[in-house]
């Protein structure tokens, strides 16, 4: 870079800093108080706030659930690569094949398992079983 751009850039950098320094501050006109309309923002969004037993196992088994997801999908993704790069390495491609379908047995149960736990907490949450 030469003398002219660096003292260019400079100036460009000093041009759009110094006006947003020298800007006053605005201060927002907030309720003082955030909690008070944030029950109507968590029903709005779909979120609850109910502690009792159903809901947290049902929330617990949906997190779980939903790591495992993640995990098979790393390894479709993971056996998908050994394929590709096998190079017509026939050893290579047993294995990837095999992860791949291991990964889809275990992607089909862990649906059924999905499946299972919220009729199961379904049925509790609807007999009154809540804690």
């Amino acid at each position: 870079m030469n003398m002219i751009s660096k003292i260019s850039l400079g100036l460009v950098a000093v041009a759009l800093t110094v006006p947003t320094l020298m800007m006053p501050m605005q201060f927002a006109s907030a309720q003082p108080d955030i909690s008070t309309d944030l029950d109507t923002t968590n029903s709005a969004a779909g979120f609850s706030t109910s502690t009792d037993l159903p809901t947290v196992i049902g929330q617990l088994i949906q997190a779980v659930l939903g790591v495992l997801g993640i995990v098979l999908l790393v390894l479709m993704i993971y056996s998908g690569f050994l394929w590709m790069t096998a190079g017509g390495d026939a050893e290579q491609v047993k294995k990837a094949k095999t992860i791949m379908i291991n990964s889809v047995v275990g992607l089909i149960i862990l649906l059924a398992a999905y499946a299972i736990s919220a009729y199961v907490i379904t049925i509790l949450g609807t007999a009154g079983l809540s804690a």
